[in-house]
């Protein structure tokens, strides 16, 4: 078949394995995943309730412009309206900067160890892709991220924290890399997991937009929000990009239902901080459990925790599965030896980590 060259280059997303798919495979009835970093305690019940509502609108064509939704975030985070696009989730804004920045004749950096949507989106425009070495804890490391831009480099993407190392980038080094980029450069950072990250000297990015032009900041509502399976996250910028980004956005992309239950989850305020609770919580106890059975679990600023494996990863993973419990192996993400593992309810984590101990010894 007729095809552009460049998409052989994209390999291809390999998910976390679904609940019913397991149950199927394995003859289970109770399955517990925590492969794919999502809210253990669900949806705000304001968000379902909402999005039940919005089910009678389904007709009609959505508001293309997410007028409410983005008169919410403005004040949020105290921005002008036109600052943010919307998305089907900050993958789909990553894939529209690359249709509005990228093409065959300049190239994108990224980590060792980072987000695979990334490199799909570069690569789905023929660009090329440039990997700067991971920094000593496997994450980024601004210098090396400076040391592979050169000319031709117009985007350098970067999640902070990282997604699946669980590091960080500190405020001052983020500040250091937009001061290090030329102007015309962006730097993507995408915050999925900011909600998460309580590190005294974590600064969230969007205290530098009103500062560095080439900056956006991406955030989701599948994490902290737990609205995953409602596809929508958003990108702020300024709003010379806002407008470039919208001209290739297809229109009518965010449904009824999600706009709705988006709008509800952000005004929940108690089902967020139960969340983050939870996380506070249970993931240093995790890590804790952890670190006694895996020669190393490393520092985690997210809802998930990474560690590396006394045997192949993808070994642990099947004999996991066999009882009933999903996480997430990372050798499609260039760790062959680690695991990551979702922070989830306090009877869950005991659940792994007893399979864990019958299993390592």
């Amino acid at each position: 078949m007729p095809s552009n060259p460049h998409i052989f280059a994209i390999r291809p997303y390999q998910p976390g394995k679904p609940i019913e798919e397991v149950e199927r495979e394995y003859g289970l009835h109770s399955v517990i995943k925590l492969a794919s970093n999502e809210n253990a305690l669900g949806p705000s019940p304001k968000a379902l309730l909402a999005a039940q509502k919005a089910l009678t609108r389904s007709a009609l064509y959505p508001d293309s412009t997410a007028f409410t939704l983005v008169q919410k975030l403005a004040e949020k985070h105290k921005l002008p309206e036109d600052h943010f696009v919307m998305g089907t989730g900050s993958d789909h804004v990553f894939m529209l900067l690359a249709l509005v920045l990228l093409n065959p004749a300049v190239n994108a950096v990224i980590s060792e160890y980072t987000f695979p949507t990334y490199a799909i989106a570069t690569h789905s425009v023929g660009a090329e892709l440039r990997i700067a070495r991971a920094g000593p804890g496997l994450g980024h490391s601004v210098d090396h991220l400076l040391a592979a831009v050169d000319p031709s480099t117009r985007v350098v993407f970067v999640d902070n924290p990282n997604n699946p190392v669980g590091s960080y980038l500190p405020g001052g080094e983020v500040e250091r890399l937009l001061r290090s980029l030329s102007p015309d450069v962006t730097l993507v950072l995408d915050e999925a997991y900011f909600e998460f990250a309580n590190a005294p000297d974590y600064v969230s990015g969007l205290e530098y937009v009103g500062r560095y032009p080439n900056l956006i900041v991406t955030r989701t509502f599948s994490k902290a929000y737990g609205l995953a399976g409602f596809r929508i996250g958003y990108g702020v910028t300024q709003p010379a990009l806002v407008d470039l980004l919208k001209r290739v956005r297809l229109p009518f992309s965010l449904s009824h239902v999600a706009l709705a239950a988006a709008e509800a989850a952000l005004s929940d305020h108690a089902h967020l901080n139960k969340t983050r609770a939870l996380i506070e919580t249970e993931r240093p106890l995790l890590a804790q459990n952890l670190a006694r059975m895996l020669p190393q679990v490393l520092p985690g600023a997210g809802n998930f925790i990474s560690a590396r494996t006394p045997m192949p990863a993808q070994d642990l993973f099947v004999m996991l599965l066999k009882r009933g419990i999903i996480i997430r192996p990372l050798g499609a993400m260039g760790l062959p030896d680690f695991i990551r593992i979702t922070v989830g309810l306090p009877d869950e984590n005991q659940a792994l980590l007893k399979a864990l101990s019958d299993i390592l010894g």
